[in-house]
């Protein structure tokens, strides 16, 4: 049986000595301390056996990295979960000893060869390469000090130790690791892994990698806004309140937490961000940086895809917070920009506030700035797409107005504007009147085919305000305002007007008197005008 062969004790052997050079020969006498160091290790194990992993081996694990790997096994071993995974550390003498176990069980074979694992196929699973708990072991010895790394199961208990390794398996004199292995009296239910260091922050290192896995005790997971199982979810993180900073959360892959971007953790934008199986980023043996292509591209998408209409709207309106003021590249944003694309394609539209406009791509900066002060929210323009009113629409709605009658003052100036492009020889549009304030318009003037609309506050301004804002309705025959042809036919304009200024500075100096005298007066201090 191969049990048995295991454990049939080793100390009988003995290693045939090779022909080597004089130079090497004495290289090896140097090490015989070492060698009889080995031997009596070897004394302390039914088998004790060189795995063939040198102390060169170019692994660079942080502690972290080894504590996560630890649990990874067991979380793994434990339906994707570290519920009921006990974590201990007790200190005894100087050293301080951290302990792990839970039910599972499994047969030592698989942890003396690289590539043993019972994981490869299974989608759940972070792990799989068969790889990971030998490059634990030689991390925490050769690296971090440790004095044991031990594990247990069933009747059994293996230590994994540093020692030189056998004479002839190797061209130089070098360390390796090796499994000691010996048998118990009474089967254990369940395993164990059981650690030594005198260094009691490395061994709370394990009780901290707690957080980098699913469990119901690890907040990132409690109250989730969708979780979908055998798939994944994410977790809306609102910014405190009165703060403009971004909430940033972290990205679990196969319920293990992964970095985003940069070896950091809570670097993901808005959200806590998981997947429940291992079936959409490629296998990482180091399981390392997760980029932002990858989270855009692949995790984000198999989410949604997996996510009914009714979450999906519901999802719109608990992120509200993020409808505006939200960078694109912030998974926040995508999440939100993904969700309404989904909803879009199924042509469903949702009800929102009329305060929320939808941005629309070429409005300038001065009426989106206008709309603003007028209490609109501009959000994002994919909202548009399920039912927002675009802020667009909302314009030419507040381009439609209602002209009122007209004071004789107001007539009075009507015609000095009217004077005063003669000498330009521009075609006269005549003149509607509407209530800017009345109709809570964000416009001072607006251009028609038959006339040209001035708001009642463009007549009360300046002179040259207001001569300025009907010459640019006047322009806008030729174009929009981002048009090259208004561009054009305006700064003609602007040379047309400083020509005939400047020729006849008298005349429009005139006009503007005259504009001046009909402009309501400021009371007096006895509250009258200077007319009354």
């Amino acid at each position: 049986m191969v049990l048995g062969w295991l454990f049939k004790r080793k100390r009988e052997e003995s290693i045939p000595i090779q022909e080597i050079p004089v130079d090497l020969e004495a290289r090896l006498a140097d090490a015989s301390p070492s060698v009889s160091q080995r031997m009596r290790l070897a004394d302390q194990y039914e088998t004790f056996k060189y795995l063939g992993i040198l102390d060169t081996y170019g692994v660079d694990w942080p502690l972290e990295k080894s504590a996560r790997d630890t649990l990874q096994n067991f979380f793994d071993g434990n339906k994707r979960t570290l519920d009921g995974v006990d974590v201990k550390v007790a200190q005894k003498g100087e050293d301080y000893v951290v302990r792990i176990s839970n039910h599972a069980e499994y047969d030592f074979r698989l942890l003396m060869h690289l590539g043993g694992t019972t994981k490869a196929d299974d989608p759940f699973s972070a792990g799989g390469l068969g790889e990971g708990t030998k490059v634990l072991a030689l991390s925490l010895l050769r690296d971090y000090g440790f004095s044991q790394v031990r594990f247990g199961s069933q009747n059994w208990e293996l230590d994994f130790v540093l020692d030189t390794v056998p004479e002839g398996e190797y061209v130089e004199q070098r360390k390796g690791l090796f499994a000691g292995l010996n048998q118990i009296k009474e089967s254990r239910k369940g395993n164990f892994i059981e650690f030594r260091t005198k260094n009691p922050e490395h061994a709370q290192a394990f009780v901290d990698a707690k957080k980098l896995f699913y469990s119901s005790d690890n907040p990132d997971f409690q109250n989730p806004s969708l979780d979908i199982p055998g798939v994944g979810g994410f977790k809306y993180l609102p910014r405190a309140e009165g703060s403009r900073d971004t909430p940033e959360g972290n990205f679990y892959y196969a319920g293990q937490r992964r970095h985003f971007e940069k070896e950091e953790w809570g670097t993901v934008e808005h959200v806590n961000l998981w997947t429940h199986i291992d079936d959409t980023l490629k296998k990482d043996r180091d399981r390392g940086i997760v980029t932002r292509r990858e989270i855009d591209d692949q995790v984000i998408p198999r989410i949604l895809d997996a996510t009914s209409n009714d979450d999906l709207s519901r999802l719109v309106y608990e992120m509200n917070p993020i409808w505006s003021g939200t960078w694109t590249y912030e998974v926040g944003y995508k999440l939100l920009e993904g969700i309404a694309k989904r909803l879009a394609d199924k042509g469903v539209k949702l009800q929102f506030d009329d305060k929320y406009l939808a941005s629309t791509s070429f409005m300038s900066s001065m009426t989106m700035g206008n709309l603003k002060k007028q209490g609109y929210i501009i959000c994002s323009g994919f909202l548009g797409d399920i039912g927002m009113k675009s802020a667009q629409d909302k314009f030419r709605e507040m381009q439609q107005h209602y002209r009122v009658d007209t004071a004789f003052d107001e007539e009075e100036r009507i015609n000095i504007l009217y004077e005063a492009i003669v000498p330009f020889q521009r075609d006269r549009k005549d003149v509607w009147v509407f209530d800017r304030e009345h109709e809570n318009s964000i416009i001072q003037g607006q251009y028609d085919e038959a006339f040209v609309w001035l708001s009642r506050d463009t007549l009360r301004k300046p002179f040259p305000d207001a001569l300025a804002t009907y010459l640019h309705e006047v322009d806008h025959k030729h174009g929009s305002d981002h048009s090259a042809e208004f561009s054009e036919a305006l700064t003609v304009t602007l040379g047309v007007v400083m020509r005939e200024i400047i020729q006849q500075p008298q005349l429009y100096q005139k006009l503007e008197q005259r504009w001046n005298q009909t402009l309501p007066q400021p009371p007096t201090e006895t509250g009258m005008s200077p007319s009354q």
